[in-house]
């Protein structure tokens, strides 16, 4: 077992229950999910919460059944990240479509606390987006497949 702790973003939660691990075809994949939930070693922040709220599906459901035990709730450190995020990396966020809302906060939770955090993301690097903000932050980022490996789960 490992002692890392990862920092989820909405998009890599849609993609693993969406497209990449079905529930009803990798149940081991959840199965092993929600022992990095009991191990509290899912920080994910309480605005990737709101972020899946708003579609209210099915992957929405399973978080919110986990929702006390992974959603952290923003305290002064964090908030104080995501200014100095915001700062520093202004179109990390796209205020014309309010989309990518949670970025700053995936980062400034894994940035924040004394712990060792790595982010989980399936975005690509390249621009103002979570891998080349967590690359010039010194923050490790990974994708599901690099999680999967990490952790030497076998589905």
């Amino acid at each position: 077992m490992s002692d890392l702790i990862y920092s989820f973003d909405s998009s890599s939660l849609i993609h693993a229950w969406r497209r990449a691990y079905r529930p009803r075809n990798f149940p081991t994949f959840w199965k092993m999910m929600e022992e990095l939930i009991d191990e509290k070693r899912l920080k994910i922040s309480s605005e990737v919460y709101k972020e899946l709220e708003k579609k209210d599906d099915d992957v929405f459901l399973w978080c919110k059944k986990h929702k006390e035990e992974m959603f952290v709730d923003i305290d002064d450190d964090v908030q104080d990240r995501v200014i100095e995020i915001m700062r520093l990396y202004p179109r990390i966020v796209d205020t014309k479509s309010g989309k990518s809302g949670g970025d700053p906060f995936v980062i400034a939770i894994a940035s924040s606390g004394e712990d060792a955090m790595v982010v989980v993301t399936e975005e690509n690097p390249g621009g103002n987006r979570i891998p080349q903000i967590c690359s010039e932050e010194q923050i490790q980022c990974i994708n599901l497949a690099d999680l999967i490996e990490r952790e030497g789960w076998i589905l």
